[in-house]
């Protein structure tokens, strides 16, 4: 008697335990077969791209087209945020792209994506319209992901352009560093790919494992509690403050620029042309914003020494400053740290105007308006 009152007692608990945690077990499963997939989100890039199911072959899920409405990353659902209509395509392989043609393939982080940018207005959009040429863009990602990937093997691009915004500069990998984590990415993204049911079940795996509900919730209360992620100057928005122009020291200067020319020989080994394309920091055009108006020296620097070893670059920084500091020209949104539409239009215009990325344009090369013109009421 004693014993199956025992069992009562353990099945109850059980039955009781089983009905707490049933609304925590079901509510990611609504999340992912019920709701809107961006029913939590301030973004499009946050409700596709890929949270831990990193063996998918790229960044964000596959084959979507979406619009929504977006919020800035630095201060999203408050009363800073401006908000901005965009849309955005997948691949098959998961990158932000309405095809996989790639005569020309850009390498870079979140700018070249094209955070809070339409699909029309990334760069790699933009400069397919100027130089009359597919161009591919390969972002979220590094050279070392691009070396790995067998695709690029059978059908090689005849330009790489890798960029990266200043603050992450520094972090570029070396030729080699983590070669094997993007090979076997490789070996399980071709797997996963070829498969419509894998992909539907990975896909799926993965937006369970996001628990939007609760990251908004945190991020609600955090607000709620005065907790702010972003720093403010002047009714403007920065990722790092003060801290972005900061000096580097001289070592640091050349560790970075013998890891740009192992780019440039890596893909000229391949056959492949090169270009870096480096972003300045809202930071470093909007230096006058800050507190101290200390004018940074990193990127002049840099390139200094990209000179003397013969490897290849765009400059955006003189144009950008120009369009800034004379013409008032805004070159980033308000609430967030990615260049915006024009600033995206000025590094066409710059990148197509260099030798290297000239030639390989479908019609002669014409000559252009200066481009410093007619920004201020674009």
């Amino acid at each position: 008697m004693a014993e199956d009152m025992k069992h009562k007692g353990v099945k109850k608990l059980l039955g009781k335990l089983t009905l707490l945690a049933l609304p925590f077990i079901l509510w990611p499963l609504v999340e992912v077969f019920v709701l809107p997939m961006n029913f939590f989100t301030f973004r499009i890039w946050e409700t596709i791209s890929v949270n831990s199911m990193r063996v998918m072959p790229g960044p964000f899920y596959p084959n979507v087209h979406m619009q929504m409405e977006e919020e800035g990353e630095l201060a999203p659902r408050t009363p800073f945020a401006r908000k901005r209509q965009v849309e955005w395509y997948t691949d098959p392989y998961g990158y932000r792209n309405r095809d996989t043609k790639n005569d020309v393939l850009l390498i870079g982080d979140s700018n070249i994506t094209g955070a809070k940018l339409s699909q029309e207005e990334t760069l790699a959009e933009v400069l397919e319209q100027h130089l009359g040429r597919d161009v591919y863009s390969f972002a979220p990602a590094t050279v070392n992901r691009f070396l790995a990937t067998d695709r690029f093997e059978e059908n090689p691009p005849e330009l790489v352009i890798v960029s990266s915004i200043e603050r992450r500069i520094p972090e570029l990998p070396a030729v080699g560093d983590n070669s094997l984590g993007s090979k076997v990415r490789n070996m399980t993204g071709k797997l996963i790919s070829s498969s419509p049911f894998l992909t539907n079940l990975t896909v799926k795996a993965d937006r369970i494992s996001k628990l939007s509900l609760y990251r908004r919730t945190l991020a609600e209360i955090d607000r709620a509690m005065g907790r702010k992620a972003y720093i403010s100057y002047h009714n403007e928005f920065f990722m790092e403050g003060e801290y972005a122009n900061r000096t580097y020291p001289e070592e640091e200067l050349d560790r970075i620029a013998d890891v740009l020319e192992g780019y440039r020989d890596a893909l000229q080994a391949r056959g492949m042309h090169f270009v870096f394309l480096p972003i300045p920091n809202k930071e470093n055009i909007y230096y006058q914003l800050l507190p101290n108006q200390k004018e940074p020296t990193f990127l002049p620097q840099l390139l200094r020494r990209l000179d003397a070893r013969g490897v290849a670059y765009v400059d955006l920084q003189p144009a950008f400053r120009e369009l800034y500091q004379q013409q008032q020209v805004q070159l980033y949104p308000v609430d967030d740290a990615h260049w915006n539409e024009v600033a995206v239009k000025v590094a066409a215009q710059l990148l197509t105007r260099h030798s290297t990325v000239a030639q390989l344009k479908a019609t002669p090369y014409e000559a252009e308006e200066h481009l410093l013109v007619n920004y201020k009421e674009e």
